[in-house]
């Protein structure tokens, strides 16, 4: 049962980072390095139909991926709860982000680019603090620095990411950097916490 969960967490994963990869070779134009994932499900995007499915796809292993870390965790208090709070949250935010397209770029500002913004920005912001509430858990006493490591850097490559688009234009950059800084420890967590 815990291979299951934890195929289906590598799933989600891997699949976050070579779905859009794949996807933006479709898109003329588009750079890994200077646009966010976002931008392959604008209006304008040739892939805007596979980018959604994939997201809500993404969304359902994530949450399914929650559902395993409840088998994993010894007693509940309310680190646990947070812990699996915020893989939950991301994986409703993906669902949303799929179901609610963001606009292009200097379009005006419309009500499903807002909540595409807002579900995928609180998905983000829950869960870079999963790895701060994995420091406090009893369980990982393994994975203690690391998680503090990766919540300190996955705060940072957030801020930067969020204002790299008037700096240096590299935002798909920091974004993927960010989400490496999440998912390896929720990975690597899942992993010590099970085996």
């Amino acid at each position: 049962m815990e291979l299951l969960f934890l195929s289906i967490g590598l799933i989600a994963v891997l699949g976050d980072f070579f779905i859009p990869l794949i996807l933006g070779k479709k898109y003329p134009k588009y750079s890994s390095l200077k646009d966010t994932i976002s931008t392959l499900g604008t209006k304008k995007s040739p892939v805007k139909k596979q980018l959604a499915y994939w997201l809500i796809i993404l969304g359902i292993l994530l949450l399914t991926f929650s559902i395993g870390h409840m088998f994993v965790f010894l007693i509940y208090t309310w680190k646990e709860i947070l812990y699996i709070l915020g893989i939950i949250i991301f994986g409703v935010g993906c669902i949303l982000s799929g179901i609610f397209e963001e606009i292009p770029k200097g379009s005006e500002e419309t009500l499903s680019g807002k909540i595409h913004g807002i579900s995928s920005g609180l998905g983000f912001l829950f869960l870079i603090f999963n790895s701060l509430w994995m420091f406090f858990i009893a369980e990982n006493i393994e994975l203690k620095i690391f998680n503090i490591c990766c919540f300190i850097l996955g705060f940072l490559t957030f801020i930067i990411f969020l204002v790299s688009n008037k700096r240096d234009g590299l935002t798909g950059l920091w974004q993927r950097i960010n989400l490496a800084t999440i998912y390896l420890p929720l990975i690597l967590n899942y992993i010590i916490l099970t085996f």
